[in-house]
């Protein structure tokens, strides 16, 4: 499996030109649309102007870093197998070549999504519907198209009078996507059944995350945390969108087979990874009395959820929350900073997973095994999250910095404890 020096170094070329293009269509894309919102915005400011006209071209430098990680990632997923399972003597399961480099393809097309949502979160605290709609619809069709783009997970195969082998497999919605297909029965894919749980996950997706502003092009009203939701735009385009989906998932119902299922499997990613940010929104917008967080994180997770699955996106959830702590108590410690946007901290915690996936995975696989025992975490994880916004809210200036050195304490303590564990 392990390519040789030849093939490594034309991969290795091809990486380099996908990173290249990864870099220039963020600047033609992202970062032209970030220079029209400076514009639309200085042209209603006297005097803004002239300063919007003097702004560094950052596009070599972004052009530059994207070839180093894109290259990065070719070397990690294809060069090192680093995402792969391991079989009982420590080597990688055979996933064909091309398993493989599909895989880190559609990781790199998800990683441009990621990127321009990050960018254009930590400018406008907004995620845009032009990133998220496209980026989740690409996944379920990437999924269709190659269903072996999912994360790769080990499927134990019971022999009788002899240990279970490990096959190579990759996570569907109900577990290895070939080993529960094959134990399911071909029919249960091509069941009108399955047909209306598809439709009826396209519609929840359908219903919550695309507004009456899709179809309007253009910035949001106001600057940085003061960004609005564009204006109201014509019915059709969302009309549109709920009937195209409609069709193509009954053409892909009436095919069948592992295609339909892999994109069963980021409808279902799509619905529980959107439904838990929406629960999260939901809770802290309670806690505070106002709204948290805006749906671009919830059609975020969503899009996360159509290229990952629903367990992947899960993890990526909660490592965001992780992050976004993080990231909170420095912007309060240097800047005295509240109001931080939270689509970065979440797709660090999706990057962090695909990095990290088969260590992750090997972790958390037995608590995704136990459904009432995920729902707990996860509802832990809403109230939580709740409990501490409200706890904060009400504190003064002195409790939020006692609250804050406890907190640096308890993660200095339970470092500490795993260090002595893993010792």
């Amino acid at each position: 499996m392990p390519l040789p020096d030849p093939g490594m170094l034309v991969g290795g070329v091809i990486a380099a030109l996908v990173g290249g293009l990864f870099g220039w269509t963020q600047t033609a894309i992202t970062g032209r649309w970030l220079a029209a919102c400076e514009r639309e915005l200085a042209e209603g400011t006297a005097g803004e102007a002239g300063a919007a006209g003097t702004a560094v071209d950052r596009s070599a430098t972004i052009f530059g870093a994207a070839i180093v990680v894109v290259v990065s990632l070719w070397w990690w997923e294809v060069c090192s197998f680093a995402e792969l399972p391991r079989d009982d003597s420590g080597a990688p399961l055979a996933f064909t070549f091309a398993t493989v480099a599909g895989r880190w393809l559609a990781h790199t097309l998800l990683l441009w999504l990621l990127v321009a949502a990050t960018w254009i979160d930590f400018r406008y605290r907004v995620i845009p519907d032009w990133v998220t709609i496209p980026g989740l619809l690409a996944g379920l069709v990437v999924a269709w198209l190659a269903p072996g783009t999912l994360l790769p997970v080990g499927a134990e195969l019971a022999r009788p009078f002899a240990t279970a082998l490990t096959l190579p497999d990759v996570l569907g919605w109900a577990g290895p996507l070939e080993q529960a297909a094959a134990e399911r029965g071909a029919w249960v894919a091509s069941h009108p059944a399955a047909l209306v749980a598809g439709l009826v996950l396209f519609s929840v997706w359908w219903r919550v995350g695309t507004g009456p502003d899709l179809g309007v092009s253009g910035p949001p009203e106001g600057d940085g945390a003061m960004a609005t939701d564009a204006p109201v735009g014509p019915w059709w385009p969302r009309l549109v969108l709920l009937m195209v989906g409609w069709l193509v998932l009954a053409g892909a119902w009436s095919i069948g087979g592992l295609r339909f299922e892999a994109m069963f499997t980021g409808l279902v990613g799509a619905v529980v990874a959107g439904g838990v940010v929406w629960l999260t929104r939901a809770g802290a917008s309670l806690a505070l009395g106002r709204e948290a967080m805006g749906l671009g994180d919830v059609t975020l997770m969503a899009m996360v959820g159509a290229w990952l699955g629903w367990q992947a996106s899960v993890l990526a959830c909660f490592l965001g929350v992780l992050f976004g702590l993080v990231h909170g108590v420095v912007q309060i410690v240097r800047h005295r900073e509240s109001e931080l946007p939270f689509g970065p901290s979440l797709c660090a915690g999706t990057v962090a997973v695909m990095l990290g996936w088969r260590p992750l995975w090997k972790a958390a696989a037995a608590s995704f095994a136990e459904t009432g025992q995920l729902v707990g975490i996860v509802l832990a994880v809403v109230v939580g999250t709740a409990l501490s916004l409200w706890v904060w809210s009400s504190l003064g200036p002195v409790a939020r910095r006692v609250v804050l050195a406890a907190m640096l304490l308890l993660g200095a303590l339970l470092v500490g404890w795993l260090m002595v564990l893993q010792g």
